[in-house]
């Protein structure tokens, strides 16, 4: 699988910066991803798991709201407000959860 540069990047600074073959987010009109050589786009992301795909393993984040930019040059970059690692999916949606709750 074709993978992509890939930043993650929250006031408190990188939480991800490396190589991915997949994202999956939260946008506002509901979850989607991205993959190598993607069409440039910006997305609006609301509080939601937030999945990266690297090397066959998933690192998932709950993570606020922020934007998503795949790049001219394929790379893709998110900023968000909070986003913390969790070891599982279902950790991460009930974390994301949460923050949507205080909204």
């Amino acid at each position: 699988m074709a993978n992509f540069s890939l930043q993650i990047i929250s006031p408190e600074g990188n939480l991800f910066e490396g190589t991915a073959d997949a994202v999956y987010a939260t946008g506002v009109e509901g979850e989607f991803g991205v993959l190598a050589n993607h069409v440039p786009m910006i997305a609006a992301l609301r509080p939601g798991r937030l999945g990266v795909l690297d090397a066959g393993t998933v690192q998932n984040y709950a993570a606020s709201e922020g934007t998503l930019e795949v790049r001219l040059d394929g790379r893709v970059v998110l900023l968000v407000d909070y986003a913390e690692p969790f070891d599982s999916e279902t950790e991460a949606r009930s974390k994301a959860k949460e923050l949507l709750d205080l909204l």
